[in-house]
């Protein structure tokens, strides 16, 4: 399976996400592999934390860019899970890896910056198609608040705007905007493997309804 973490805003949680993701699967013993084809490196940074740490269980990390899709496929034959961190633009990587992806899974915060990138998004989307019809894309928001007074109007703006969108698949799992997936980062873990709850059933509930 060939699971692409991306969308076209920077600062959206993808590498949160597609970390979490990583070390959500391995614990249930599935053989993962974690492209890094964003130049920024930051899923390579905390994978290097996490060699370092010696944590288990053990992910496989390379590096790849542009063009990823031959890539992609040779991992998709040694590993249960091929998950994609890709940068938040309109990249190359993105569209390459859409055309032999199972699925995208696109990180949005409730933010008119954020979702006014989802047109791009279909327009990207309509051309892999073309070659990868069967193609899954799901809308993840992320980085939302958590004041009871406003997340029900955050979360009801966020449902309005995506469902114009009939090809994406709104996603009910939510992640919030909490400081352990920060924390979490510096020394190469998940916040699956910390004791804060809230957050852990954040990725399990994630894991859950896409997995």
């Amino acid at each position: 399976m060939i699971v692409i973490i991306g969308c076209n805003k920077g600062g959206a949680a993808k590498t949160t996400t597609a970390i979490n993701i990583a070390v959500a699967l391995a614990n249930q013993g599935k053989d993962v592999c974690l492209v890094d084809a964003d130049a920024q490196r930051s899923s390579s940074r905390w994978y290097a934390e996490r060699e370092e740490n010696k944590l288990k269980p053990q992910i496989t990390l390379i590096e790849k860019r542009d063009n990823i899709s031959q890539t992609l496929k040779l991992l998709n034959e040694k590993f249960d899970v091929v998950l994609v961190d890709v940068a938040g633009r309109n990249s190359k990587e993105l569209i390459t890896g859409g055309t032999v992806a199972d699925m995208i899974i696109a990180p949005h915060q409730c933010s008119q910056l954020d979702l006014d990138t989802l047109t791009e998004l279909q327009i990207q989307v309509d051309a892999i198609r073309n070659l990868n019809p069967n193609l899954k894309v799901y809308c993840y928001q992320t980085m939302a608040t958590t004041n009871p007074i406003l997340r029900d109007k955050e979360r009801n703006e966020f449902l309005e705007f995506v469902s114009e969108f009939e090809d994406f698949e709104i996603l009910k799992s939510i992640a919030h905007y909490r400081k352990v997936y920060r924390d979490v980062m510096s020394d190469g873990r998940s916040v699956v493997e910390t004791n804060n709850e809230l957050a852990k059933n954040e990725v399990l509930s994630l894991m859950k309804e896409v997995f």
